[in-house]
């Protein structure tokens, strides 16, 4: 599958309500969500990744690879989640069709009595075939995570956790670069297969990231979450209108 998706774009058609605050909720419909993967895929995206509320729809509606995710929040906590936290989780994406899946590779607590090594384990001796991707937030998750058994590293949550090297508020207008230093040390590691993601919104940037090294990258809310669109849109004109 590494070799479906490399080179290529893989658009986030994420757009849920699984959590307190969570993004897209405006386009929070399976049907919705597969008509946009249809239209992305037929535009050159190389894969798909999807939450497990648009999962089936999503997979039925196009052939290209699909990555499954679902977050979890903190009951004590609404607003802070973690991506695929559980084997619950990683169950409920391969049942409904999901060709790999990401999990949350960070260091953060987990919402299981496994550590990240013991999970990463779990899942591969259970699902041999799956492609496990590992959203992390700074070089060290990736290194460790890659070490575990994880297939590919993605850069997913750069940026958003407190101990970021740069942290940021996610849904910032305008948005920040990307952070293409993180493919660079990555590769440096060792690891070879990166997914970046995060902030990817022009084909400069695309460029970018791919010279650090990074095998695929993601766009998600540049494209798949009109709110944003126009947001961005009347910021850039209140910013040309300024000159």
């Amino acid at each position: 599958m590494i070799d479906k998706i490399k080179g290529g774009i893989i658009v986030s058609c994420y757009a849920g309500n699984d959590y307190p605050g969570d993004i897209n909720a405006e386009m929070a419909n399976p049907i919705a969500m597969a008509y946009v993967a249809n239209s992305v895929v037929a535009g050159g995206a190389a894969a798909i990744r999807t939450n497990l509320a648009n999962l089936k729809a999503v997979r039925e509606m196009v052939s290209v690879p699909v990555i499954g995710i679902h977050k979890v929040s903190d009951e004590n906590n609404p607003g802070d989640f973690r991506i695929t936290p559980t084997m619950k989780e990683v169950d409920e994406l391969v049942k409904n069709g999901a060709d790999g899946i990401a999990i949350d590779g960070t260091k953060r607590p987990r919402y299981d009595d496994l550590t990240l090594e013991e999970f990463i384990h779990q899942i591969k001796a259970k699902y041999p075939d799956l492609l496990l991707i590992a959203d992390i937030s700074t070089v060290e998750e990736g290194i460790a995570a890659y070490q575990y058994g994880a297939d590919m590293v993605g850069t997913t949550l750069s940026g958003y956790t407190p101990y970021s090297k740069n942290p940021i508020v996610f849904g910032t207008i305008p948005t920040p670069e990307p952070d293409y230093d993180i493919i660079r040390e990555l590769k440096k590691h060792g690891i070879e297969n990166i997914i970046a993601e995060g902030r990817y919104h022009s084909g400069e940037q695309l460029m970018k990231g791919f010279e650090a090294g990074a095998t695929a990258i993601v766009v998600g809310t540049s494209i798949t979450s009109p709110k944003k669109i126009v947001q961005t849109l009347l910021y850039d004109a209140k910013q040309a209108g300024g000159k």
